[in-house]
């Protein structure tokens, strides 16, 4: 085994204002994106995501939001 397989996983969180983006910031972005235009980048792939109905849908992964 390798040390790295030994390492205890480090937990990455992001805070307001240290320049990340959170998951909250990218679904948020990704919603405004399909209500406006349709259409909007994946938060999970970065692919495209169209407005279908009442549903995103991720032609990459196919991811849905709703």
């Amino acid at each position: 085994m390798t040390g790295a397989l030994l390492d205890k996983p480090r937990r990455v969180v992001a805070r307001p204002g240290d320049g990340r983006t959170t998951l909250e910031e990218r679904l948020e972005g990704a919603w405004r994106g399909l209500r406006a235009e349709g259409e909007a980048e994946c938060p999970v792939c970065g692919d495209r995501m169209t407005l279908r109905g009442e549903t995103g849908e991720c032609g990459g992964c196919g991811g849905r939001l709703s």
